[in-house]
């Protein structure tokens, strides 16, 4: 009997190590948010859902107006859906001065683009790129910050400090 149990208890740690080696859902992937504004909007914050409008705990505040720098912060990390699905995309525009009330907040579906990572324990960027007639789009850019390499092409050049206007798409 006591073999028994043991085989048992052996068998259950074996699934339960299982279910933790493969650390996330299928299809979805571990991502940091950056954020560029391609619109003369503040935008006071962001948040990111599954299409179902699960909070996956990722976003990000304060992206300045295109003339002001057109960035956001960095926010890390969360999982998920991967490219070609669908996620939510709120936010919230608002002026420095106005009351919350104020604000107006909107909502867009999105369908993540890109491509997924090569590498399990990649860093990886989800870009969130806001542009007028309250257009957003999510690019998936992954491997961003290997150790030797140089940054993605993808990346923004807002990032690197030029004001270079995208549009939707490019």
């Amino acid at each position: 009997m006591t073999r028994f149990v043991r085989m048992i208890a052996g068998l259950a740690l074996i699934l339960m190590m299982g279910g933790c080696a493969t650390g996330q859902p299928r299809g979805y992937v571990n991502v940091s948010a950056w954020s560029t504004n391609y619109t003369e909007d503040y935008i006071y914050d962001f948040s990111i859902r599954t299409a179902d409008g699960k909070r996956t705990g990722i976003g990000g505040v304060q992206v300045n107006e295109f003339s002001k720098g057109g960035t956001g912060g960095r926010e890390c990390c969360a999982l998920i859906p991967g490219v070609g699905q669908t996620i939510k995309v709120i936010w919230r525009v608002g002026g420095y001065r106005e009351d919350e009330s104020q604000w107006k907040t909107y909502s867009h579906d999105v369908v993540v683009t890109g491509a997924m990572p090569k590498k399990k324990d990649a860093y990886n960027i989800l870009m969130v790129r806001f542009f007028k007639e309250r257009q957003v789009e999510a690019e998936l850019i992954p491997d961003r910050g290997e150790a030797g390499e140089l940054a993605s092409p993808r990346v923004d050049k807002l990032f690197s400090g030029q004001r270079v206007m995208r549009q939707k798409g490019e």
